[in-house]
């Protein structure tokens, strides 16, 4: 399925220098275990965003809002229009990292880890056909993604600002694996549509997510991309490893 998927997210631009907030790991760029150290350090700072961070501009992502995003359907299972909005993400603090690496010469860092469950709440608006089930109708929805593994290599550049090194993240290609996904929409106005389209979207879960899967993915990497954006426009690179 060819999807067009349209997410508004806010990226800040580059601000004044912060120090690493005292309950962040740091590590030294000459330290030789140095791979190790930014893997255990990202894995710590990762469980501390269950609370916001405003001197990065870092809000609590426990859950993460975001306003909108719309994906258009196409020739596939799910031929369906779907707006989501004012949507909540839970579970992305829980990540477990297996890698998360920086090539400081190629400009790039590659993330490996898995996410035990991501649960997305929002109200939506359908109109289409999932497999042979017309669809027309708006209300709450829940998906809950189980054991979700995820693979990110993302491209970035350094920008010199008062002699200090930030890094601009510019792209992000995300690859996605869920255990098992659930979901449950609840329609406003005629409660027969949940009841008959729920059984089926379950029933045929992984048909109906592998034809949305990259999709959803473009969704987990803005947000990925969006964080890190964030963190490190505003904390410059010698402020988060020493020389």
């Amino acid at each position: 399925m060819i999807m067009k998927t349209i997410i508004v997210i806010t990226i800040l631009s580059l601000g004044t220098a912060i120090k690493l907030p005292s309950n962040f790991q740091k590590c030294n760029r000459k330290q030789p275990d140095l791979k190790e150290c930014i893997l255990k350090a990202a894995q710590h700072g990762t469980t501390q965003l269950t609370r916001p961070y405003s001197e990065l501009n870092i809000p609590n992502v426990d859950p993460y809002e975001l306003t909108e995003m719309s994906l258009s359907g196409g020739d596939g299972p799910v031929a369906v229009d779907q707006k989501f909005t004012n949507c909540k993400f839970y579970g992305l603090p829980q990540m477990k990292l297996k890698q998360f690496e920086f090539d400081f010469d190629k400009k790039k860092l590659d993330v490996k880890g898995t996410f035990p469950e991501i649960q997305m709440e929002c109200n939506y608006e359908m109109k289409g056909r999932i497999l042979v089930l017309p669809v027309n109708g708006q209300g709450d929805s829940t998906v809950i993604l189980k054991n979700l593994k995820i693979t990110n290599l993302f491209k970035y550049q350094e920008i010199k600002k008062k002699n200090k090194t930030y890094i601009n993240f510019l792209s992000g290609e995300l690859t996605m694996d869920p255990e098992l996904v659930t979901f449950n929409f609840r329609n406003r106005v005629d409660r027969r549509l949940s009841d008959n389209l729920n059984p089926v979207l379950n029933e045929n879960w992984k048909e109906i997510f592998d034809d949305v899967k990259s999709s959803y993915a473009e969704v987990i990497n803005q947000i990925v991309l969006n964080l890190l954006n964030k963190f490190f426009s505003k904390l410059s690179l010698e402020e988060a490893l020493d020389d």
